[in-house]
């Protein structure tokens, strides 16, 4: 009974060690933050986008970041329009945020504010 083997192809070899050296520094890397990298709690960072005009009410963009290690839960921002003798607030709710990653939504007001006049707050957050 003779064998039939085939000669492999000299691309599907040099793929396949290719794959295999990607997997392997992929798993090191994994590894190595496990062990040396320092858990930091939720840090958040807030930015405003531009005011834009949107369904009868005016629409800012907002991106929120997570500087720290640790996933933030619930997160809750307020945003502030400090113009005139009555403050017009916005709220919005992201329901988790990673640690290292960022997230984006929209806030609405019903007047148009000014940038300049809106402030920020991280009301709170939650850590699983």
């Amino acid at each position: 009974m003779k064998e039939n083997k085939e000669k492999k192809n000299w691309l599907e070899l040099s793929i396949t060690i290719i794959s295999g050296i990607l997997v392997l520094f992929t798993l090191g890397f994994l590894v190595y933050q496990l062990i040396y990298e320092e858990e930091k709690p939720p840090n958040i960072e807030v930015t405003l986008g531009e005011v834009l005009q949107k369904d009868g009410a005016y629409a800012i963009p907002i991106e929120a970041r997570n500087l720290g290690t640790e996933t933030a839960e619930n997160l809750i921002i307020e945003i502030l329009d400090e113009e005139g003798p009555e403050q017009k607030e916005a709220q919005i709710t992201f329901a988790y945020l990673p640690g290292k990653s960022s997230v984006k939504g929209w806030v609405i007001f019903t007047k148009k504010p000014k940038k300049h006049n809106l402030s920020t707050h991280v009301k709170g957050y939650g850590t699983p």
